[in-house]
């Protein structure tokens, strides 16, 4: 039988005794104050932790608690391994500054977060009564590492080996031994004569899988598959592909990865630290039309059944929270309410069941999203609700409401990005206009209604509960989301209007990001106004491949003092040459065939040709020169 894993709190203070008695070959530190002694891995790079196993962990928390380090840090403790949960003031933790705020709180300094330090202390007493009363006196690890398939593991095996299927979806929680049932079945597939590869997020994160599997496997980065894909669709007809941690591959990858292999082995975590596997894998399988089989890995092997570290980080993180809300069947006949949700006031049972909401709505909700619901200020939530279920959640954050004048002033110009205020930072540096930094506006996150109560008009009135609750506090609404054609219009239902459409595709979504707004007060509906016009007025002379679809009836080519400003920004290297295109091509209108050609050789080119250079850092600079001469020649 697999012994239990260990977790105790260990004061900094201590640490001087405590280091000599575990510098093992597998003991490393995780945070963002290095070890002198011990292989230390930063939270930003704990992702790199993925595929290893370790005997003992120090997991830095006398600054910081980034619980997605954390979480990713215990799926790779040995079973009978130790977890030294390191602090600096035990009795008083949960009221010192959380550093890891910064990410999520939208404030510019950090802050305490008393509720989820709280909770997240009482977890641990609940589930290591004699934490922080001792050290172990042995520590026994073991490696669970038998090459021979379990019964379940086989089973499994056995059902994909008959390929009756085109995909196949393995989902398991962390240390079920889905990645080695992977490279198991990667051996008997190469006795068959299959062509494999290999994809995944991490390189580092497939070791295991590659462990078990007798044969190297061909390793390809997403990114360049996709790329390969596009040069010749039909090199992998015949190929097995094995995605590992789908969840975390931007949708739009994984979706051409199905149009050119036959078959795909899609493996993906649960409960990940980047968002719910159970959620992924539905909203993934209603956008492909081939033929799917669905597989779960239930027993761990990688350390015992109801193993108390396991049990500690599912419940304080509330990592079941999707599995156990109820979803009841719609019933039209009852009465549904709708009414902010005050998160200090809200019980730890009713804020699981917001946050199991929106992880069943948002598979990519993560435990940073919990951090910000139990204590980040400044977030408004809004519940649909029948007698006995939360049926929809509406979550907005504050934003706007700047009074440094000279900040603003840099924002507009491209020089400075605080932290927070992320769309009225976005539309005064698009626009050149600062009042949507100084007008108040509430920034809508997330909407997540039941799956049986959805199309039924209820996160439509959400929206306009919250907005008329609202109107006399804040100037605007406004809300970024992946854009696709059905949610354009439902936000356009709902009263928005666009403001702003991304470049680039967003690697998360795999879609271009779009801005919309909601005027409230008459300087927010002004605004509002202003943003739409801006949009159209320039959307038509860019080079999106989406800018036909808002085209408006007669292009605006009247050269204003507002391209100028623009003009300047991009000449002063404050502008990407997106952003300035439509300034630019009104400036270009105003000169001969002959003028472009000799005044602006390089901008003429890519405006008649879309060429650049290969150099394009060079090639940028001197498109920003030509323009720098004509302002030059303009003011003189």
């Amino acid at each position: 039988m697999l012994a239990a894993r260990q977790f105790y709190v260990i004061e900094a203070e201590k640490l001087v005794n405590i280091l000599p008695h575990f510098m093992t070959k597998s003991a490393v530190w995780i945070g963002d104050i290095f070890s002198t002694l011990l292989p230390t891995y930063t939270f930003k790079h704990a992702p790199n932790l993925l595929g290893q196993e370790f005997e003992i962990i120090f997991f830095d928390a006398r600054q910081t608690l980034h619980l997605d380090a954390f979480a990713i840090a215990s799926g790779t403790l040995k079973a009978g391994g130790v977890l030294l949960f390191v602090v600096e003031h035990w009795e008083n933790w949960e009221y010192q500054q959380d550093h890891d705020s910064l990410r999520w709180s939208g404030q510019p300094h950090s802050i305490s977060t008393p509720r989820f330090r709280h909770w997240f202390k009482q977890q641990i007493h609940h589930h290591f009564p004699q934490c922080d009363q001792g050290l172990p006196q042995s520590v026994n690890p073991v490696s669970n590492h038998q090459h021979m398939a379990t019964p379940s593991q086989q089973a499994i095996i056995d059902i994909i080996m008959q390929q009756q299927s085109e995909l196949y979806f393995l989902t398991a929680k962390r240390g079920r031994g889905k990645s080695a049932l992977a490279g198991m079945l990667s051996t008997q597939l190469y006795h068959q004569g299959a062509s494999i590869y290999l994809t995944a997020p991490n390189k580092n994160a497939v070791n295991i899988l590659q462990i078990f599997a007798q044969q190297p496997l061909s390793f390809i980065a997403p990114d360049v598959l996709a790329l390969a894909i596009q040069q010749d669709t039909t090199q992998f007809a015949e190929s097995w592909l094995f995605v590992d941690e789908a969840a975390t591959i931007p949708l739009d990858l994984l979706q051409q990865f199905c149009t050119s292999f036959r078959h795909i082995l899609f493996t993906t975590t649960i409960h990940s630290y980047e968002g719910t596997g159970r959620g992924f894998k539905l909203k993934f399988m209603q956008k492909i039309p081939r033929t799917f089989q669905s597989l779960e890995l239930d027993i761990p092997l990688r350390w015992a059944e109801n193993d108390p570290l396991e049990q500690f980080v599912e419940q304080s993180l509330l990592l079941n929270a999707e599995d156990q809300l109820i979803q009841p069947d719609y019933n039209a006949k009852q009465a549904i309410t709708y009414r902010p949700m005050l998160t200090q006031q809200s019980s730890v049972q009713q804020l699981a069941h917001v946050y199991g909401l929106l992880c069943l709505a948002h598979y990519r909700t993560t435990p940073t999203d919990l951090r910000r619901l139990f204590d980040a200020p400044k977030q408004h939530y809004w519940l649909a609700e029948t007698p006995h279920h939360i049926i929809g959640c509406l979550w907005a954050t504050e934003e706007g409401g700047i009074q440094d004048k000279a900040l603003i002033e840099h924002i507009v110009q491209g020089k400075r990005r605080p932290r927070g205020n992320l769309v009225p930072q976005l539309l005064a540096f698009q626009t050149l206009i600062p009042d949507y930094c100084q007008l108040k506006s509430l920034r809508i996150s997330r909407i997540a209604i039941q799956p049986k109560w959805q199309q039924q008009g209820i996160g439509s009135m959400l929206i306009a509960q919250m907005a008329q609750a609202m109107q006399s506090t804040f100037d605007f609404l406004s809300v970024s989301f992946g854009y696709t054609a059905e949610l354009f219009q439902f936000w356009q239902q709902c009263g928005f209007e666009p403001a702003y459409l991304s470049d680039h595709k967003e690697a998360s979504s795999g879609s271009y990001n779009m801005v919309m707004l909601k005027g409230l007060s008459s300087k927010g509906k002004a605004i509002c106004r202003s943003a739409q016009q801006y949009f159209q007025r320039n959307i038509a002379l860019s080079f999106h491949p989406l800018a036909h679809q808002f085209i408006p009836p007669c292009i605006d080519w009247q050269f204003t003092a507002e391209d100028m400003q623009s003009l300047k920004n991009f000449a002063d290297s404050h502008r990407t040459l997106s952003s300035a295109l439509p300034a630019i091509r009104r400036l270009l209108q105003g000169y001969s065939q002959r003028e472009k050609q000799h005044d602006f050789p390089l901008l003429f080119a890519y405006l008649s040709h879309k060429k650049t250079n290969q150099d394009k850092k060079s090639w940028l600079a001197q498109c920003r020169l030509e323009i720098k001469r004509a302002i030059t020649q303009n003011l003189t």
